[in-house]
């Protein structure tokens, strides 16, 4: 199992204000099948090693490891540890070129981020293709760490 830090956050206000914005969120819409990622407070510097990398490892690095399935299948972005920088920061995406995998400082340009948030992504399918979807919290922390600057931490 995985193990999330979150490093003086107070998690039942974070998970209350998290709640209260999927509540809402999914009755003025009336979807039901979005995922809601949680705002996350800026103030607390997310790690790549601490608490991003853990959550690639146990969900992406299964298919997207040098020989791994993605690899096989076209993809140069490894997602096992030591390899998610040199692999995916500001590198174009091998799916769509003209998409950056991962844009330092801006979440919402990075592709690897809409390939793992969106249910329709520009191309392909949501990742991960095998297995559950990520869950609010950890995208929240891909989201945090990638608008802080994606940094080797």
């Amino acid at each position: 199992m995985t193990t999330i830090h979150y490093s003086s956050i107070d998690m039942y206000d974070y998970r209350t204000r998290f709640a209260i914005f999927a509540i809402v969120a999914l009755v003025t819409t009336g979807c039901d099948t979005m995922v809601a990622i949680p705002a996350g407070p800026s103030n607390v510097t997310v790690s790549l090693a601490d608490d991003v990398q853990p959550i690639l490892t146990a969900r992406c690095s299964g298919c997207h490891i040098e020989g791994g399935l993605a690899n096989l299948s076209g993809s140069n972005l490894f997602l096992d540890e030591g390899n998610v920088i040199a692999t995916g920061v500001n590198q174009s995406s091998t799916q769509v070129s003209v998409l950056t995998l991962i844009v330092p400082g801006d979440a919402d340009a990075s592709y690897l981020f809409e390939k793992v948030s969106e249910s329709n992504p520009t191309s392909g399918s949501r990742m991960p293709t095998f297995g559950a979807s990520l869950t609010s919290e950890e995208l929240g922390l891909l989201r945090d760490w990638i608008n802080q600057g994606a940094n080797d931490n």
